[in-house]
């Protein structure tokens, strides 16, 4: 419903560079959050809890050597921060859909590079240590006999080093290497001793869009997820689509609040 929204604003800027239009939407969104915040609250009640905020910090500088009259001063900051945090409450929730909306946008087009036709692409399970030396097939792709399984459609579940987000673990592991010509596909998998299948979404295309790389799996098999290996995108000094929008946000928040005096 709301791709359908948001596909015809947007989708011009898949054509870009991602940076660039990771840049332009991060502007535009900043401007309107902006602009609703200035017209949704009494700015002159939040310049005026700024400046207090700002007042009573000064003190603090001054009576650094009183613990206890600092302590004073800190209870009476706190309590302007809460006031003002109350008052950015209401654009908050003009602003908070948008937002939503948009940013599942950018995770669909904006995280990973398409698979395109004819490229040779990775599609890797993961698994408990426990089945390690067991065989796992693609059984079927549908539609058939459009893809080609370039490694052979069974493999053997493997050790393999995954990292995690603080570390690196060892984990079982099967990879296939694919190509194929353009198109939605679905890819079934099936143990040797399981009669369970488990499909994976695929879409081969030379658009800036993609199925989602990874399904996770938790039927209390010891299989963990199915990921394709779409190349992610990492825009500005190896960050993603995320951190990127973050650090240009940040810096067009500071420059509209005070083109636009904004408090």
């Amino acid at each position: 419903m709301f791709e359908a929204i948001v596909n015809p604003i947007f989708s011009p800027l898949l054509k870009l560079n991602p940076l660039l239009g990771i840049a332009i939407i991060s502007f535009v969104l900043t401007l309107l959050i902006t602009l609703i915040h200035k017209f949704a609250t009494n700015q002159e009640v939040m310049k005026g809890l700024k400046k207090d905020m700002k007042d009573h910090q000064d003190e603090m500088k001054k009576h650094k050597d009183n613990p206890s009259k600092v302590m004073e001063i800190q209870k009476k900051v706190m309590e302007k921060n809460m006031e003002f945090m109350k008052h950015s409450f209401k654009p908050m929730i003009f602003t908070f859909i948008p937002i939503i909306i948009i940013f599942g946008w950018l995770n669909a087009h904006m995280a990973f590079y398409p698979i395109m036709p004819g490229q040779e692409f990775d599609v890797k399970l993961t698994f408990d240590l426990e089945d390690l030396g067991k065989s796992i097939s693609i059984v079927s792709v549908i539609p058939e006999d459009q893809l080609e399984i370039i490694n052979g459609a069974k493999q053997t579940i493997e050790q393999n080093k995954t990292k995690t987000l603080f570390s690196e673990k060892w984990v079982g592991m099967a990879n296939w290497k694919l190509k194929g010509p353009e198109g939605i596909y679905t890819l079934v998998y099936s143990f040797d001793d399981d009669a369970r299948a488990y499909e994976k979404d695929l879409i081969i295309t030379t658009e800036r869009k993609y199925a989602v790389p990874e399904k996770r799996i938790n039927d209390g098999s010891s299989l963990k997820s199915i990921k394709i290996m779409n190349e992610p995108i990492k825009p500005l000094f190896g960050l993603g689509w995320i951190w990127t929008y973050i650090i240009f946000s940040m810096v067009f928040s500071m420059i509209i609040r005070k083109v636009l005096n904004v408090a």
